[in-house]
């Protein structure tokens, strides 16, 4: 049939320059005369297909590895081995995978939470966590999403450490740089403690803010808080000032009574060094000495009393004194008693006799000595 006839273009309008291009009909018509009329080149076409469809099996299992990437190959699931940076193969799927991690990106975990303070404020607190892998079988297989459970890990240690802390130090600057530092290391420990394979690179407190709706009331509680704060240094100044004072005191008496017991040490020693030889005496000559010790003895409580000594033998007349009046000399000369009140050193004008108070004792002395039969 020639190309020109109407039955074979099937509607094709003829090309440009005379020719006419088959349609896409023509071609699949064409194919299927040729399969059917040749039967016997049906398993070649299969042979042909199925090496095509194995070679392109077996080039999926071409990979690529970047740098600072591990490849961890998985066989039906379970854990196989690594596979360093390059290009490589491995048995396609899904007898075998490989699962890229990189080590060398530095990922980030936002927290963003209400927390309290060690001064009972609610504050709104944004950190990013920012964090590398280190073991890349690990990040696969240690727990099923690293990334929330760093999330969580770093919310729970800041939320930790926030209420450990005044609301003064967390709006401050100075203070954040050592709390980021402790959310790190805080968030550290239990990483390494699980084996996850993540290392805490730094911790960023982006912004610590306190919410509107709680904003007067902390402004209230702040102020409390100042005001607290300046009656306790009142306070402790005036505990400053005053137990130096007293401690001073109480030193001072101290050394009061270290003096006092030296001066009554030293006191009884000296009487019972002066009472030594009196012992000794008194062993020579025992009723000289109790004499003596008498006759002293009365002369010391007499020198101490007061004393009227009145001569009887004047006009005899009787004299009445109160006894409170005895030693006053005015009562004593309106009643006309003169003379000299030993112990006192006042003079009545009364004549009267003066006598030493050992000679006025001594006689008593002997009549009572003489009742006991002491002296004959």
């Amino acid at each position: 049939m020639a190309w020109n006839q109407p039955g074979d273009n099937q509607g094709g309008k003829p090309p440009r320059g005379g020719a006419r291009v088959p349609a896409a009909g023509d071609w699949w018509r064409r194919w299927r005369q040729r399969w059917t009329a040749q039967p016997q080149a049906h398993g070649r076409y299969y042979a042909v297909a199925a090496a095509i469809a194995l070679l392109l099996w077996l080039a999926t299992g071409f990979y690529q590895i970047g740098d600072g990437e591990r490849g961890v190959v998985q066989r039906f699931g379970a854990y196989r081995e690594l596979r360093p940076s390059g290009a490589g193969w491995h048995l396609p799927w899904p007898i075998e995978t490989v699962t890229t991690v990189n080590l060398g990106k530095l990922n980030s975990a936002d927290v963003q939470a209400r927390m309290l303070t060690r001064d009972a404020m609610l504050v709104n607190v944004m950190a990013t966590i920012q964090y590398q892998y280190t073991d890349a079988r690990a990040a696969l297989f240690a727990v099923r999403d690293p990334d929330a459970l760093v999330r969580e890990l770093g919310e729970s240690v800041t939320r930790d450490l926030v209420g450990s802390h005044t609301i003064l130090d967390l709006m401050g600057g100075a203070e954040r740089t050592p709390l980021a530092e402790a959310v790190r290391s805080g968030l550290q420990q239990p990483l390494d403690a699980m084996r996850l394979g993540v290392r805490v690179v730094a911790v960023n407190l982006t912004d610590v803010q306190v919410p509107q709706a709680v904003l007067p009331a902390q402004r209230e509680l702040v102020q409390a808080g100042v005001e607290r704060e300046r009656v306790a240094a009142e306070a402790q100044g005036y505990a400053a000032e005053l137990v130096p004072a007293a401690q001073g005191q109480a030193q001072r008496q101290r050394l009061d009574a270290e003096a006092y017991k030296l001066q009554v040490i030293g006191t009884a020693e000296g009487d019972a060094a002066r009472f030594d030889p009196l012992v000794a005496a008194y062993a020579r000559s025992p009723q000289v000495m109790r004499d003596r010790l008498y006759i002293e003895t009365i002369e010391t409580i007499l020198a101490r009393s007061r004393k009227l000594i009145i001569d009887g033998k004047g006009g005899g007349n009787t004299l009445v004194l109160p006894l409170d009046k005895l030693g006053d000399a005015g009562a004593l000369r309106a009643a006309g008693v003169t003379g000299v009140i030993p112990g006192t050193g006042t003079s009545t004008g009364a004549t009267t006799t003066v006598a030493p108070a050992a000679s006025a004792v001594a006689p008593a002395r002997d009549d009572r000595s003489r009742d006991r039969g002491e002296r004959p």
